[in-house]
């Protein structure tokens, strides 16, 4: 699997980034991540290169790494400060340092050619951080691959099946699904009219119509905003619900799954939060995860498109991202040979 690199993931929540040394796989590449003393992030490359041990093993003095192994020691930017055997210092004995930002509760990463980090690039999610609201960060390690599961939340229709009882009571009398494309941008929206309404619900009545907006973008961004009104009623009479998914690529095979719940009320209220956070964390662990984890043993590793799946008018918002993401691949692989063969002719 060739996995994008020349944009913003989502490293880590930014309260998991301490003054411990820790390591997260990220597009295979192992990065060890902590925080300085001033508390600003440190990445970089988590491999000595003297015998490749990994540095979120060693000990942080200050703000600079040794490496447990053989005492060499790593400064925030990943540059070889001291070599206990020896004066000489060279190019080869520096790490790889990534550029991060923190943004909206989490640390993000760039994994491509660091002079295209542009912290302008990263997703606007500022509704996060609105005077007046809450919002709840989650992480789950998910033994899937990060496109089963974006396919899985760009298609909302299997919540009318996989999760009755908990944010679906079934189908809708009428759905119809749509899709639009803005530059790397994709955009789907549900409607749903006509619908038996859930328990947390039961104030605008036993039927309910419910539109959910889904807002992708590259670094497997997704914002949700769903609102559900009487039958027959303009949204804005009804309950909005904003929450958010974040498929970060570990391996081929596996995810760093960020989930976000932002709320209007109680937000001063600790036992709200840790309600908000358990919820979808329990769906997603106890409904999607299995179904997921089944999906990939199936897969084995093959692309979705070359199983040559049915396709059904849902699939619509699957299949267009899965589009934009291997246009932008190309696009940065086709750069990256351009860049060579510059280089070589020069």
């Amino acid at each position: 699997m060739i996995f994008q690199r020349n944009v913003w993931y989502v490293a880590a929540k930014s309260e998991d980034v301490d003054r411990q040394l820790r390591r997260r796989t990220i597009l295979n590449e192992p990065v060890l991540l902590y925080r300085t003393e001033r508390g600003e992030v440190a990445a970089m490359q988590d491999l000595c290169p003297h015998r490749f041990a990994p540095l979120s093993r060693g000990t942080l003095f200050g703000d600079i790494v040794q490496c447990k192994y053989h005492g060499l020691r790593f400064d925030a930017l990943g540059r070889c400060v001291h070599n206990p055997h020896g004066d000489v210092i060279t190019q080869r004995m520096h790490v790889r340092r990534y550029p991060t930002a923190e943004r909206h509760g989490f640390i993000w990463i760039w994994m491509g050619d660091s002079a295209q980090a542009e912290p302008e690039r990263i997703p606007d999610l500022s509704y996060m951080d609105a005077p007046g609201t809450r919002t709840v960060h989650s992480y789950i390690k998910a033994n899937y691959r990060y496109d089963i599961l974006v396919d899985n939340l760009l298609d909302l229709s299997h919540a009318e099946y996989l999760h009755v009882g908990s944010f679906s009571a079934g189908p809708a009398a009428c759905s119809k699904t749509s899709v639009n494309e803005e530059r790397n941008d994709v955009f789907v929206v549900r409607t749903m009219q006509d619908g038996p309404s859930l328990p947390h619900l039961a104030h605008l009545g036993e039927r309910i119509d419910q539109t959910l907006n889904i807002h992708w973008r590259p670094g497997q961004v997704m914002n949700f905003e769903i609102k559900s009104t009487p039958v027959g009623d303009p949204s804005s009479n009804g309950h909005r619900a904003r929450f958010s998914h974040i498929a970060t690529p570990e391996t081929e095979g596996t995810t760093h799954y960020f989930m976000s719940t932002t709320r209007d009320y109680a937000i001063d209220d600790p036992k709200v939060d840790a309600e908000a956070a358990l919820r979808q964390v329990t769906v997603i662990q106890n409904e999607d995860g299995p179904m997921l984890d089944a999906i990939n043993a199936e897969m084995h590793g093959m692309e979705l498109m070359d199983m040559g799946p049915v396709l059904l008018p849902v699939d619509v918002g699957a299949i267009r991202v899965r589009r934009v993401m291997k246009r932008l691949i190309d696009e940065e692989i086709s750069g990256s040979q351009n860049s060579v063969s510059a280089t070589r002719s020069r």
